[in-house]
């Protein structure tokens, strides 16, 4: 009998060494943070208008990254295409005149009005970024270009959390 009582008390005992061992290592594991990734969207259709130089009539595209950085309830809006309006997808630039945005949060109702400026990909300090505290929630944006000749105006709809 005492036999018996000594090998259940190492079960019981290994089986408590094992439950406290795991509950440990899940608590560590959950101390660290998931890492947010970072949401790329395009906006669904881009700005069209006159431009002037390099091509009388173009298309600009435009995205919006959410996540990690900029960081919750900021957008980074970005111009990351130009291109011939008549050519699409034929001698793209990615240099982007000024836009303005006006953006709607649909979760809470605050507005806005943004500028992406001109600038160009790959030239520190001149990329055609600009970073929009819009607040958490589902933002829509209508994109105007900084002269009078829109042709048709860009619309994006995208979360930012």
């Amino acid at each position: 009998m005492a036999t018996r009582i000594r090998r259940l008390g190492r079960l019981v005992g290994t089986c408590a060494a094992a439950v406290a061992f795991t509950t440990a290592s899940a608590g560590i594991a959950s101390a660290v943070p998931d890492p947010v990734s970072v949401t790329t969207t395009a906006f669904q259709v881009p700005f069209t208008g006159v431009i002037g130089d390099p091509f009388p009539f173009a298309t600009v595209s435009l995205a919006a990254s959410t996540g990690a950085n900029p960081g919750p309830g900021v957008v980074r809006l970005s111009a990351t295409s130009m291109c011939p309006a008549f050519t699409p997808n034929a001698n793209c630039t990615t240099y982007a005149f000024a836009t303005t945005i006006r953006w709607l949060n649909l979760s809470t109702g605050v507005t806005g009005t943004a500028t992406v400026p001109s600038g160009s990909f790959g030239v520190p300090g001149q990329e055609p970024v600009v970073d929009v505290p819009t607040g958490s929630g589902h933002v829509t944006a209508t994109v105007l270009g900084a002269s009078s000749g829109t042709i048709v105006p860009g619309l994006g709809y995208f979360f930012v959390p």
